[in-house]
């Protein structure tokens, strides 16, 4: 049982719950009585359109509403920050920073196994980034699976290697701690027996 369970492990299982899903929500969408507004919009998104591009709003304006769910959770207003980044991930569902950002709130509340899934989300997108497999490196440790841990810290590792000398030296720190935890609980094991 993995903290990760529930998410789909290959190519096909996506395009599995794709097809299970698509006529779903076409049939609720046809059910409903949308203004022909509402249903270009919802043929826009469709198409693959991201909901920011059809309201028109820039770079700049969604940067800006970044800057302020961040500034709301370092204030300490973490629900009313996620749910402002919530906001901005339905508006643009492929910014990788913001599921981070949302991914870090649920980790700093202890809810690791939904942390993990929005970090493997945000490995989709942005794989070269170090600090997602950082983050769910401390996720699985928390969950006691230390294989997944010691392999996310040691991608971490290697990628922050050149790049970031801080985000390195944390991941050889929580490599070493991983594998010693995995020992210790090994030894654990094999002493109750």
């Amino acid at each position: 049982m993995s903290i990760l369970d529930g998410l789909p492990k290959t190519e096909a299982d996506w395009r599995r719950m794709i097809d299970i899903a698509a006529p779903i929500a076409q049939g609720l969408i046809d059910s409903l009585e949308l203004s022909p507004k509402t249903q270009s919009v919802l043929k826009l998104m469709s198409e693959g359109m991201a909901l920011a591009d059809i309201c028109g709003l820039t770079q700049e304006e969604r940067d800006a509403m970044f800057i302020r769910g961040c500034r709301m959770i370092q204030a300490g207003d973490v629900t009313k920050g996620r749910d402002w980044m919530i906001v901005l991930h339905q508006l643009e569902p492929l910014d990788a920073r913001v599921i981070y950002a949302i991914a870090l709130t649920y980790q700093g509340e202890g809810n690791i196994a939904l942390a993990a899934k929005l970090y493997v989300h945000f490995i989709a997108l942005d794989a070269a980034n170090p600090e997602g497999h950082l983050r769910l490196g401390e996720c699985l440790l928390s969950a006691r699976e230390y294989d997944g841990a010691i392999a996310h810290f040691a991608v971490a590792e290697r990628l922050s290697r050149s790049s970031n000398t801080a985000a390195a030296a944390h991941a050889v720190r929580m490599h070493a701690h991983a594998i010693e935890r995995r020992s210790a609980h090994r030894h654990a094991g094999q002493a109750a027996r």
